[in-house]
């Protein structure tokens, strides 16, 4: 039962904070929606801060097994990029489909905002945001390898680049309402890495 109160918290706080952001939701729209009183709220959480690093967490672990699908195929791995951009854009697609508007990226956006609560946060979220960039580096630097990616590219900055490159994708397509800005990314990415399509 305790176990189901606190899932219950956080995919209430996901879906409304993906629905606006972290400061416009409060604790008692997330208490309200979830049906509890704040006293559980934070019997859990000590902090609507704690709270949303819990969503945030959540978001990588959904973040997590799209990468693992993408970068855990046997393919070239140029290829196993653009897997992950095209499974990143339809995960977008499907939460459009779901809250009626484009999210935000449910890593960025979060990231962005937590990191200027505290340097705990900060550190969390730079956590977070490596392993993700962790998986383009490897990336490219097995591409090198292969002679389809310039050696001179500095495999941690490119995979930085790519991951600014996808958020700052993700932004627009939230801005613009158009989802399919970020299932198109792969020609950009491509770009990056001195590579086409």
């Amino acid at each position: 039962m305790a176990g189901d109160t606190r899932e219950r918290l956080v995919r209430v706080a996901r879906d409304l904070i993906h629905d606006s952001s972290f400061a416009q939701v409060s604790v008692e729209d997330i208490c309200k929606e979830a049906g509890v009183h704040r006293g559980s709220l934070y019997h859990f959480f000590p902090s609507k801060e704690r709270l949303g690093l819990a969503v945030l967490d959540a978001n990588w672990a959904m973040m997590s097994a799209l990468l693992d699908e993408a970068f855990g195929a046997e393919a070239p791995p140029l290829e196993r990029i653009d897997r992950f951009v095209r499974g990143f854009g339809g995960m977008i697609v499907l939460m459009r489909e779901r809250m009626g508007s484009t999210p935000d990226c449910p890593i960025g956006g979060l990231s962005a905002e937590l990191s200027g609560h505290s340097a705990e946060m900060r550190a969390h979220a730079t956590r977070i945001l490596d392993a993700w960039a962790a998986h383009f580096s490897g990336a490219v630097r097995e591409a090198q390898a292969r002679g389809e990616v310039d050696t001179r590219l500095d495999p941690e900055e490119t995979a930085l680049r790519i991951l600014a490159y996808l958020q700052g994708t993700a932004l627009l397509a939230r801005t613009y309402d158009r989802p399919e800005l970020v299932e198109h990314a792969r020609g950009g990415v491509r770009a990056l890495l001195g590579t086409s399509l």
